[in-house]
């Protein structure tokens, strides 16, 4: 998977909502520097601006061709990893006990880091 071409594919699915940058970005209530950002491959987003951006769309992660498992970028494994399981959780609730422990492992990971 090239690097951008998850934020190709989240341009083109934007497009065709009709959307531009600044309505996407105020739909989902983030910047609309990162749409930008995220379209033109300079950042992947956190999960949490991933999940805002796609609940705007009302999309989820395989409608906009992202493959977490070939997913190429800089980010560490764990992220990664993390994007994965809680692409998974089946209820808001488990995907709220998912996001709890992996920030509780984020966090012991950072403390044998340092």
């Amino acid at each position: 998977m090239a690097k951008n071409s998850f934020g190709q594919k989240l341009k083109q699915v934007r497009k065709s909502k009709n959307l531009t940058q600044e309505a996407l970005a105020e739909l989902a209530g983030i910047n609309e520097k990162h749409i930008s950002k995220i379209e033109t491959g300079v950042y992947f987003p956190t999960y949490k601006t991933l999940n805002k951006i796609l609940n705007a769309l009302n999309l989820k992660i395989e409608d906009v061709g992202l493959d977490l498992g070939a997913l190429q970028t800089n980010d560490s494994p764990f992220y990664l990893k993390s994007l994965q399981i809680l692409n998974e959780a089946k209820s808001e609730q488990e995907l709220e006990y998912y996001y709890g422990l992996l920030r509780q492992a984020q966090k012991g990971l950072e403390i044998i880091n340092n």
